[in-house]
């Protein structure tokens, strides 16, 4: 008898052992930076990274291999376990802080996660808006240089975050009525263009081009421009560099 109980007893502590080091499987969802570690903290750029993040899933499958989904992109590989951390083949490590919270170790960033299917709420500061009506503006009105402050892609569209990372990247430089030069991170090709004065359309001057008008100027201040991509619906807002 006395083995027996032994034995039931080993059983179920083996089982609760078991059924506890797999806890941290199934979905985890990006919540927000952990800004414990942070020397110091500069809300724009939390606020454009955390958007920028917001779509961050990682889903542990099994005890051996995971999923992690961002930008749109699904790539699944394997990690192994030591304590609470999990060391991902890709080089992050994730970290079991409790049953319901993790941080992601990722070069630099320290980024904090919560189980199950979750969505934090994007933040702008300039965007606030989701639609912009056109406002007439002078064509003289968008010479010299600008660079992007903020990105907005609609809500809900597919690889959002790519779009606004890659959006910060883009500048114009307006240099006459005729001529810009476009900027994609830090690299610049002029071109001819004119605007539609009807549709507030950028066209620019290449017969060969599949697509020649790709932007419609929305808005267009002393200090800021909007801009909206006419085939992703993204709006970037621009500031004079």
């Amino acid at each position: 008898m006395k083995s027996i109980i032994c034995f039931l007893f080993f059983t179920a502590s083996f089982i609760s052992v078991a059924q506890e080091s797999m806890n941290h499987v199934g979905l985890w969802s990006f919540k927000e930076l952990d800004r414990s570690a942070m020397e110091s903290i500069d809300e724009e750029k939390v606020r454009l990274v955390s958007n920028m993040f917001q779509e961050m899933k990682v889903e542990i499958l099994d005890a051996e291999t995971y999923q992690m989904q961002f930008m749109g992109e699904i790539e699944e590989s394997n990690y192994r376990k030591t304590g609470d951390t999990l060391h991902l083949d890709k080089g992050d490590i994730f970290i079991l802080l409790d049953e319901k919270t993790a941080r992601m170790e990722s070069g630099n960033a320290r980024l904090l996660f919560v189980q199950g299917d979750f969505t934090s709420q994007k933040v702008y500061s300039y965007l606030t808006e989701d639609e912009y009506a056109l406002q007439s503006f002078k064509p003289n009105s968008l010479l010299g240089k600008w660079k992007v402050k903020e990105v907005k892609a609609p809500e809900g569209v597919e690889g959002g975050g790519m779009y606004e990372m890659i959006g910060m990247m883009i500048s114009f430089h307006f240099i006459t009525e005729e001529e810009v030069a476009l900027g994609v991170s830090g690299m610049q090709t002029v071109e001819e263009y004119y605007v539609d004065m009807e549709t507030q359309e950028l066209v620019f001057i290449k017969p060969d081009a599949e697509e020649n008008r790709l932007y419609a100027i929305m808005q267009v201040d002393e200090e800021y421009m909007i801009v909206q991509h006419l085939k992703e619906k993204t709006f970037f807002y621009f500031v004079r560099d």
